[in-house]
């Protein structure tokens, strides 16, 4: 699975558990953290796949 497929699963869930617990539920909490996770995986990658000038 690709960093944009998975992102977008990620964000679908992260919205399902918000709109069903609350932003500040532990379960929101836990997933926006993995989420962020995954974000920032994928900018590594992206940084890494640019060339410097």
């Amino acid at each position: 699975m690709d960093f944009k497929c998975r992102i977008e699963i990620e964000r679908q869930q992260l919205y399902q558990l918000v709109g069903s617990y609350a932003l500040l539920d532990p379960r929101s909490l836990m997933k926006s953290q993995e989420f962020d996770s995954i974000l920032n995986q994928y900018n590594e990658l992206i940084k890494k796949e640019k060339p410097t000038a």
